[in-house]
């Protein structure tokens, strides 16, 4: 079987982008996306550079952590006056009240997630390997993804885990709505181990991971803190790579995948 290990959010904080490369490094992290619009993805870009050749590093579009790439002027309806995003939970009060419970203007997500690919592209010096989603999400926002991916010709995230495993990606080690001390006692290596989602039946198997150190700064930006030093553990434990072993598990990217598989 070969396994997609993803780990999203990278550069999402300067301790969470660390934490990723050592999850690349020292263990089985194939995939990881950029979070272009935060103050210090510059520093966060050149510490990846050296490791592009062993992953794919896509881009995760952002709605709701850090501020947006074109401003208040230019997308009011993402974002508060001074530019931050609103957050997920901001977000999801919105939508109570809209039409079809989506609020997001789609001309205005169009423009600021391109804007992050475009910041992603002249980072980088490429277009990103795929296109993921951060978090808060609607209809409306997985729509412009979906035309961002055909305009740059690049696999949707949401799409890949059907079309390898003809299922939703299994996340089913998080305990959602739990604080840092609950968060520790998730398991992500016995539901990866003991293959609680049957992906040891299948050619493909896809699984989103959030590794990663924690610093001040996660803290005040996400709820998913300390789960990412337990995914973190689970993806660089001998007793995974032991696991794989047994099981003739390859960890690949999605670069690694036949482009015919995730082609519309």
């Amino acid at each position: 079987m070969k396994l997609v290990i993803q780990s999203d959010d990278y550069g999402m904080t300067p301790a969470v982008a660390d934490g990723i490369i050592y999850g690349i490094t020292h263990g089985v992290v194939r995939n990881t996306g950029l979070f272009s619009n935060m103050p210090w993805v510059e520093e966060c870009v050149e510490k990846i550079k050296p490791y592009l050749d062993k992953i794919a590093f896509g881009i995760d579009l952002n709605a709701s952590t850090g501020s947006s790439l074109l401003g208040y002027d230019k997308v009011p309806n993402l974002c508060h006056p001074d530019g931050s995003f609103l957050t997920s939970k901001e977000n999801r009060a919105a939508d109570v009240e809209a039409p079809d419970h989506d609020h997001v203007d789609h001309n205005q997500i169009y423009a600021e997630f391109d804007a992050q690919i475009q910041k992603y592209i002249t980072l980088v010096g490429k277009t990103p390997d795929y296109i993921h989603g951060h978090a808060y999400g609607t209809k409306t926002t997985s729509e412009v993804r979906h035309e961002l991916a055909r305009k740059y010709d690049r696999p949707c995230t949401e799409d890949v885990a059907m079309k390898l495993m003809g299922q939703n990606t299994p996340m089913g080690w998080y305990l959602m709505g739990e604080g840092p001390e609950g968060q520790l006692k998730e398991d992500p290596l016995g539901f990866i181990t003991e293959d609680k989602a049957g992906l040891l039946k299948k050619e493909y198997g896809y699984i989103i991971t959030h590794c990663g150190y924690a610093d001040a700064r996660l803290f005040g930006l996400s709820s998913f803190n300390l789960c990412r030093v337990k995914d973190l553990e689970a993806c660089t434990s001998d007793a995974l790579k032991q696991w794989a072993v047994k099981n003739d598990v390859t960890f690949i990217s999605f670069n690694d995948i036949d482009k015919s598989i995730l082609s519309d």
